[in-house]
């Protein structure tokens, strides 16, 4: 062929899919992330508020208890230092509404102390209190059988011991209280560290795809920039190609207006002159007149002959007179009249109302096509269909010739690069490769209105 061939197969494909890909997943991590650390930090909001709350009110009922504790400490020491005129049995009374407020504090501690605690510390202050109140109700006892110096014994020795061993266990419930309130804000530190961890993950990922999406962005860019050039250089070449051939056409038409028909009216005036004088003279015969006609005539007739063919070449009038499928079919049975080289045309579809636009770029495409295929393909047989379908029109060329390499042609010329143009001037595609017939084979598709 006499061009570059279509738009190579390899060309990059739009970026879009790509960015609507990279977007999605940025916003996928960015709502992971958001939802994670919602999560998270609520859960440690929550967990933190009930464990304080809870630590909190637990902390005041072993303060409780301790201040029931210390009280029991000293009334006992009241009770047995001699500085008070009662006796023994009258602090009964006393005792008893301690123990009512130290078993109530006892009970709501229970239900308080934090889930982790181990059963065995329950157990240990339920019986430390229990050997309290019953070293307590012993010396009681002694003091209402009349035996106060053993009484005395029993609430300076024994139930001094308890209440210290209580003491010692209620002490121990408040350590273990801080030591959780410890774990819990080492948890809640943890949870923090995680989400920390999080968000700095999901800026990584914001960043790496934000370089990706730009990355793919600027190639893309870059290609675009790229094609644009390369199309551009194409269409200044065409441009100046295109203003160079005008001019040549110009410049030729020129010449055979001059050199051919300029000598043939020349002959023909001269021939008409001669012919008058033998009129006027009336000497010369009237078969020799006709002659002389006739040769006129003749000359006549070649001039039309050349005006009609140059006006063909310059437009094709048969597109105007009888529509696309006649001129299709009248050019190449020229074309096949004049090389010799078989051609076999098939069209279907109605092709009137198409615009006369449309119609004249596919007949250019169409010469354009056949005189490469005779000048470059050397081609045994083409075949030419032309179809016209509810949306499109297309029209194929297809030769037995050399054909292509790697998608482009044998010798670069002016033909594939303004079919190409006459083709994206309607809208339309162009392509060109490997057809049925072994060789090369161009295909233009037109968008129309229905029929």
């Amino acid at each position: 062929m006499s061009d570059a061939a279509s738009p190579d197969p390899a060309a990059p494909r739009s970026p879009v899919r790509w960015l609507v890909v990279g977007v999605l997943m940025a916003a996928l991590m960015v709502v992971t992330a958001s939802i994670y650390a919602r999560v998270e930090v609520r859960r440690l909001r929550d967990e933190q508020v009930t464990l304080t709350e809870r630590h909190r009110l637990d902390t005041l009922q072993l303060i409780r208890i301790d201040t029931n504790v210390r009280t029991i400490q000293d009334t006992l020491r009241d009770m047995t230092d001699r500085s008070e005129p009662y006796p023994l049995s009258a602090w009964q009374q006393t005792f008893d509404r301690l123990r009512v407020d130290l078993d109530q504090a006892i009970t709501r501690e229970r239900a308080l102390a934090p889930v982790a605690r181990p059963a065995s510390q329950a157990r240990q202050l339920d019986e430390a209190a229990q050997r309290l109140w019953e070293a307590i109700a012993r010396g009681f006892a002694a003091a209402r059988a009349g035996r106060d110096e053993a009484a005395r014994a029993i609430f300076t020795t024994d139930a001094t011991s308890r209440q210290a061993e209580l003491t010692h266990q209620v002490s121990q419930l408040l350590i273990a209280n801080t030591r959780a309130d410890d774990e819990g804000t080492a948890r809640a530190r943890a949870v923090y560290d995680a989400v920390d961890r999080q968000i700095l993950w999901l800026n990584v990922g914001l960043v790496a795809a934000l370089l990706v999406a730009g990355g793919t962005v600027v190639l893309a860019v870059r290609r675009s920039i790229i094609a644009l050039q390369q199309v551009s250089a194409e269409r200044r070449a065409l441009s100046w190609r295109m203003i160079r051939l005008q001019e040549d056409v110009q410049a030729s038409l020129a010449r055979e207006l001059h050199d051919e028909f300029g000598q043939v009216l020349t002959a023909l005036g001269f021939g008409l002159s001669r012919t008058r004088r033998h009129v006027e003279q009336g000497t010369t015969p009237a078969p020799a007149l006709a002659g002389q006609l006739a040769e006129l005539q003749d000359l006549a007739k070649q001039v039309l002959d050349g005006i009609r063919q140059r006006s063909r070449a310059l437009h094709p009038v048969v597109l105007d007179d009888f529509g696309l499928e006649h001129a299709l079919r009248s050019h190449v049975e020229l074309v096949a009249r004049q090389t010799g080289l078989p051609i076999a045309v098939e069209t279907t579809g109605d092709f009137t109302g198409l615009p006369a636009e449309t119609a004249t770029h596919l007949y250019r495409i169409l010469q354009e096509s056949l005189t490469n295929v005779v000048r470059h393909a050397g081609a045994s047989e083409v075949a030419v269909h032309a179809t016209r379908d509810a949306t499109a029109v297309t029209l194929r060329v297809d030769d037995d010739g050399r054909g292509v390499q790697d998608g482009r042609a044998t010798a670069p010329g002016l033909g594939l690069t303004s079919m190409r143009e006459r083709a994206a001037l309607m809208g339309g595609t162009f392509t060109i490769g490997e057809g049925p017939l072994g060789g090369t084979m161009v295909s233009v598709r037109v968008p129309v209105a229905s029929q």
